[in-house]
Protein backbone atom coordinates (compact mmCIF):
# COMPACT_ATOMS: atom_id res chain seq x y z
CA UNK A 1 0.00 0.00 0.00
CA UNK A 2 1.28 3.60 -0.65
CA UNK A 3 -0.09 6.66 0.99
CA UNK A 4 -1.27 9.81 -1.25
CA UNK A 5 -1.91 13.27 -1.04
CA UNK A 6 -3.61 15.36 -3.42
CA UNK A 7 -1.87 18.83 -4.56
CA UNK A 8 -5.05 20.89 -3.22
CA UNK A 9 -4.17 19.93 0.13
CA UNK A 10 -1.55 23.34 0.18
CA UNK A 11 -4.24 25.68 -1.36
CA UNK A 12 -4.62 28.73 1.20
CA UNK A 13 -1.23 27.98 2.63
CA UNK A 14 1.45 29.98 2.12
CA UNK A 15 3.49 26.58 0.53
CA UNK A 16 3.34 27.52 -3.47
CA UNK A 17 2.50 24.40 -5.54
CA UNK A 18 6.34 23.26 -6.45
CA UNK A 19 7.07 23.83 -2.80
CA UNK A 20 4.20 21.80 -2.14
CA UNK A 21 5.34 18.75 -4.32
CA UNK A 22 8.52 18.77 -2.36
CA UNK A 23 6.94 19.05 1.41
CA UNK A 24 4.63 15.90 0.16
CA UNK A 25 7.45 13.88 -0.14
CA UNK A 26 9.43 15.22 2.79
CA UNK A 27 6.44 14.27 5.29
CA UNK A 28 6.40 10.59 3.74
CA UNK A 29 3.85 10.40 1.56
CA UNK A 30 4.56 8.07 -1.82
CA UNK A 31 2.71 9.35 -4.13
CA UNK A 32 0.94 12.63 -5.33
CA UNK A 33 -2.23 13.28 -7.16
CA UNK A 34 -2.14 16.92 -9.01
CA UNK A 35 -4.68 19.30 -9.03
CA UNK A 36 -3.83 22.21 -11.55
CA UNK A 37 -5.57 23.67 -14.27
CA UNK A 38 -3.78 23.58 -17.92
CA UNK A 39 -5.81 26.49 -18.73
CA UNK A 40 -4.22 28.56 -16.04
CA UNK A 41 -0.80 27.13 -16.24
CA UNK A 42 1.77 28.22 -18.67
CA UNK A 43 3.62 25.63 -20.40
CA UNK A 44 6.73 26.09 -18.29
CA UNK A 45 4.45 26.15 -15.23
CA UNK A 46 2.83 22.71 -16.27
CA UNK A 47 6.89 21.84 -17.20
CA UNK A 48 7.92 22.89 -13.47
CA UNK A 49 5.03 20.89 -11.76
CA UNK A 50 6.21 17.73 -13.77
CA UNK A 51 10.07 18.32 -12.97
CA UNK A 52 9.38 18.74 -9.15
CA UNK A 53 6.83 15.69 -9.05
CA UNK A 54 9.48 13.23 -10.63
CA UNK A 55 12.66 15.37 -9.17
CA UNK A 56 11.02 14.22 -5.17
CA UNK A 57 9.82 10.93 -6.65
CA UNK A 58 6.47 11.23 -6.47
CA UNK A 59 4.37 9.07 -8.66
CA UNK A 60 1.73 11.34 -10.28
CA UNK A 61 -1.87 8.95 -9.71
CA UNK A 62 -4.18 11.28 -10.51
CA UNK A 63 -4.70 14.35 -12.83
CA UNK A 64 -8.02 16.15 -11.01
CA UNK A 65 -11.01 18.28 -12.96
CA UNK A 66 -13.39 19.70 -11.19
CA UNK A 67 -16.13 19.12 -14.44
CA UNK A 68 -19.42 21.03 -12.94
CA UNK A 69 -21.15 21.04 -16.03
CA UNK A 70 -20.31 18.20 -17.76
CA UNK A 71 -24.13 17.21 -16.91
CA UNK A 72 -25.71 20.77 -18.23
CA UNK A 73 -28.81 21.31 -20.02
CA UNK A 74 -27.16 23.19 -22.40
CA UNK A 75 -24.78 21.88 -25.33
CA UNK A 76 -22.12 24.64 -25.12
CA UNK A 77 -21.56 24.19 -21.44
CA UNK A 78 -21.23 20.78 -21.95
CA UNK A 79 -18.88 21.04 -24.77
CA UNK A 80 -16.42 23.30 -22.98
CA UNK A 81 -16.15 21.24 -19.68
CA UNK A 82 -15.15 17.79 -22.26
CA UNK A 83 -12.96 19.92 -24.21
CA UNK A 84 -11.49 21.14 -20.53
CA UNK A 85 -11.53 17.72 -19.00
CA UNK A 86 -9.50 16.55 -22.38
CA UNK A 87 -7.04 19.61 -21.64
CA UNK A 88 -6.38 17.74 -18.25
CA UNK A 89 -5.92 14.62 -19.49
CA UNK A 90 -3.25 15.76 -22.17
CA UNK A 91 -1.89 17.18 -18.88
CA UNK A 92 -1.68 14.11 -17.20
CA UNK A 93 -0.70 12.21 -19.97
CA UNK A 94 2.67 14.66 -19.19
CA UNK A 95 2.44 13.98 -15.92
CA UNK A 96 2.69 10.22 -16.54
CA UNK A 97 -0.42 9.92 -14.91
CA UNK A 98 -1.92 6.85 -14.44
CA UNK A 99 -5.97 8.17 -13.97
CA UNK A 100 -7.63 11.42 -14.93
CA UNK A 101 -10.28 11.82 -12.16
CA UNK A 102 -13.30 13.66 -13.02
CA UNK A 103 -14.88 15.62 -10.32
CA UNK A 104 -18.51 16.31 -11.30
CA UNK A 105 -19.38 18.39 -8.16
CA UNK A 106 -21.41 16.33 -5.68
CA UNK A 107 -18.83 17.31 -2.76
CA UNK A 108 -19.29 20.80 -3.26
CA UNK A 109 -23.23 21.01 -2.79
CA UNK A 110 -22.41 18.23 0.30
CA UNK A 111 -20.07 20.68 1.59
CA UNK A 112 -16.98 18.66 1.78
Amino acid sequence: MKLGLISSAWLGSPVSHLDGIRKTKEIGFDTIDIFGDPMELDQAEQRDIRDACRDAGLPVISTVVCALGIADFAVVVRRFHIDRAKRFLDFGVDLDSRNLLLVVGEYLWQQE
